[in-house]
């Protein structure tokens, strides 16, 4: 099913745009809208987040900020590089040839915004933006910083989820990162040992008394990393864990975090040891209730394709999870990314195309908010 949307994304795919470094990307929007009557701006994140370049905000030339405006989303970096993809093309779907990632996520909802952009600008249709953001792999950090204040966003759409078009993220998963940093006292491992407190060990029994994995409904637990130690004489002095939680509850990631410091913290003064327990939000859960203006219009959009509109909770973060925080009413579509971020990721080109029926559609109900 060649199109212009599918040479679109070949061509895409093929751009290197990693975290923090995007700006080969944000170049291949400006040239597959040359021409077209929209402005395109770059914001100033990239200065603040240390990255080369910043969210690209698409501003067609009629646009009125004195109405509601909704904005589509999707975001420029792919997690691994791209550079060497060779994308094969069959008669149902697009893969790669399985030495490296074909960089659907998120490539796909880029070209899928670019090519329902490129086709609604001509008939000067809707109040509405397109926005490609910055480091969306690495804590959403486009998101995080981006300012649609000057033009009224009433509504916003993210194209970057990996479920078939139809299904939406109605709640997303909201993340907490820590570090636990325990401290014990150093002493030579063969003269004094029992001189010493072992960081290690401490760490060792403070996390044998916490829950790992899927601790609670909605809530899940992760300790990823272990650092600690000099040298195989010494007794160590610090041992850092660092780790996860996940809920689709505030209150319940609160709770979960503050238990873990509880034991943290017990566990080391009952070692003759202390903990420094830092935290930080990655990002926030959402929820969007039905009866709200969000959920109607996405249903009556993806009704309007010829879809039966399925809302789902996601235990995965996306702009949308920011965008909410930000007190925009956000949905994270699928657009059918399939096995994202693997070698064998693919997209079937029948939920490509169906997905910018629904960036159209939206585009289209934007002119009647």
């Amino acid at each position: 099913m060649p199109s212009s949307l599918v040479d679109l994304f070949l061509d895409a795919v093929r751009v290197e745009a990693l975290p923090l470094r995007e700006r080969p990307m944000a170049q291949f929007v400006r040239r597959s809208l040359a021409g077209l009557p929209v402005k395109v701006i770059e914001d100033d994140t990239g200065h603040r987040i240390n990255g080369e370049c910043g969210n690209i905000i698409c501003v067609p030339e009629w646009f009125d900020s004195g109405r509601p405006a909704i904005a589509l989303f999707a975001h420029m970096d792919t997690p691994r590089n791209t550079a060497f993809v060779h994308p094969v093309l069959t008669q149902t779907k697009i893969t790669s040839d399985g030495t490296t990632i074909l960089g659907v996520d998120n490539r796909a909802g880029s070209s899928i915004l670019l090519q329902a952009l490129r086709e609604s600008l001509p008939g000067r249709m809707g109040n509405f933006l397109v926005v490609f953001t910055v480091a969306g792999e690495i804590g959403l950090y486009g998101s995080k910083h981006i300012n649609l204040d000057p033009y009224n966003v009433r509504l916003g759409f993210v194209f970057d989820s990996a479920k078939r078009p139809g299904t939406f993220v109605q709640s997303a998963i909201g993340c907490s990162l820590y570090t636990a940093t325990f401290i014990g006292k150093a002493a030579g491992g063969t003269a004094g040992p029992a001189e010493g407190v072992n960081a290690i060990k401490i760490a060792a029994k403070a996390l044998s008394r916490v829950p790992v994995g899927r601790p609670g409904p909605g809530v899940t637990s992760n300790v990823g990393m272990i650092i600690g130690g000099e040298a195989t004489n010494i007794v160590p002095e610090r041992c850092v864990l660092r780790g996860e939680v996940r809920a689709f509850n505030t209150d319940r990631l609160y709770e979960h975090i503050s238990m873990l410091k509880a034991t943290f913290v017990n566990t080391a003064n009952e070692r003759n040891g202390s903990v420094e327990f830092e935290t930080t939000v990655d990002f926030p859960p959402y929820a969007i209730d039905k009866p709200s203006e969000s959920y109607r219009v996405t249903a009556a959009a993806l009704q309007a394709v010829g879809l039966d509109p399925f809302p789902i909770d996601d235990d995965t973060g996306s702009d949308a999870n920011m965008l909410n925080a930000h007190g925009i009413p956000t949905i994270n579509l699928g657009i059918g990314a399939q096995n994202p971020n693997a070698n064998d990721e693919f997209i079937l080109l029948e939920d490509l195309h169906k997905a910018e029926e629904i960036a159209k559609e939206l585009i289209t109900m934007s002119a009647s908010l």
